[in-house]
């Protein structure tokens, strides 16, 4: 991935891919975050999943359980799916 370049939407700047920092606007570059929107909705579903898990079973340790792994699945695959989303954040 060396090779791509990476273009600021508000200064226009052209900047090799992997930086940091905008090299025109010095914004804040952030790879692979996911919406806070759909972080959110995951949190939402993973909470669910888990106090029905524990309320079909009755036992606490298996909500425990559902709610730890499925946080770590679907962080999984939240930054898989996110991987190639890139987020430029203006400084003020």
């Amino acid at each position: 991935m060396s090779n791509h370049i990476v273009q600021c939407p508000f200064c226009f700047k052209e900047s090799p891919h992997g930086v940091k920092i905008c090299t025109g606007c010095h914004a804040k570059v952030v790879y692979g975050e996911c919406p806070v929107t759909v972080a959110i909705l995951f949190g939402i579903a993973v909470m669910l999943l888990a106090y029905f898990a524990g309320s079909w079973t009755e036992n606490f340790i298996v909500s425990v359980i559902v709610f730890f792994g499925s946080i770590f699945i679907l962080k999984y695959q939240l930054k898989k799916v996110y991987a190639d989303r890139i987020l430029f954040i203006q400084r003020d």
